[in-house]
């Protein structure tokens, strides 16, 4: 982490890193994305032409947890959001080569604001990995800089969308961004799959997100105690798995 990673993240609600997974760990993640859609195809949902995803894929592979806590980024994760830190959803997601079209761009916030105004006016934390090569000429992520960087943000009917930014970078690179930000998918016509993982921080002190994802057991027990409070407040569907499936 740095200090002006940090400044470029305040003014601006987003901040990308090159990087942030090694081209090993792209491969292994990559491969265990493979593995699952050969060996559990109904687990992903969605149309396999167009996007799908897999929201528990954390179950069967724990080749991907370090993904969820990633060391690289933890620093700059635990500066935005304050030791009250927590995991919240986890998603990898599939945007299939579109050689015909139609392009789509579909802006939107995936959450609420804060309360009053939390740190850096940051609720929810959300993380984008590339796991393929994203430019000018692939999908990309898309976000409207500094759109929830205020105490009262504009309606998304009323932003200047002539400042969105549509983000390129090769695989392993991070994009971390303010979840109430005005971001979108950017669906291009292209011959390139895009992969991403996506994930969501909120506070201990706060509510979860969503019920989406179902954290395993095993990313906490056994951990040191800065990890376990990381998954300590879990979802109502983590709950229920660990409370009448107890590893």
């Amino acid at each position: 982490m740095s200090t002006e990673q940090l400044q470029f993240f305040a003014e601006n609600g987003y901040v990308i890193v090159p990087g942030a997974l090694t081209a090993a760990e792209v491969h292994t993640v990559n491969d265990v994305i493979d593995h699952d859609l050969k060996t559990r195809p109904t687990l992903w949902l969605g149309d396999p032409n167009a996007k799908y995803q897999a929201r528990n894929i954390l179950l069967a592979n724990s080749e991907l947890d370090f993904t969820m806590r990633p060391p690289s980024l933890l620093s700059l994760m635990e500066a935005i959001m304050g030791p009250d830190i927590c995991a919240d959803e986890y998603t990898i997601m599939i945007r299939s080569a579109n050689p015909d079209g139609p392009t789509e761009c579909d802006w939107h916030r995936d959450s609420c604001g804060g309360e009053p105004h939390p740190p850096y006016y940051t609720r929810y934390l959300s993380i984008v990995f590339y796991l393929t090569d994203v430019d000018n000429t692939t999908h990309t992520f898309s976000i409207l800089p500094s759109s929830a960087q205020m105490v009262d943000p504009l309606p998304k009917d009323e932003c200047d969308m002539s400042t969105a930014l549509h983000l390129t970078g090769t695989a392993g690179t991070a994009i971390l961004f303010n979840a109430y930000s005005v971001h979108a998918g950017n669906v291009r016509i292209t011959n390139s799959e895009r992969r991403t993982i996506h994930l969501y921080c909120g506070r201990t002190t706060d509510q979860h997100i969503s019920d989406y994802t179902i954290f395993p057991p095993r990313l906490w027990e056994g951990k040191d105690v800065a990890t376990r409070k990381f998954y300590s407040r879990r979802n109502e569907i983590s709950r229920v798995l660990a409370t009448h499936f107890p590893s």
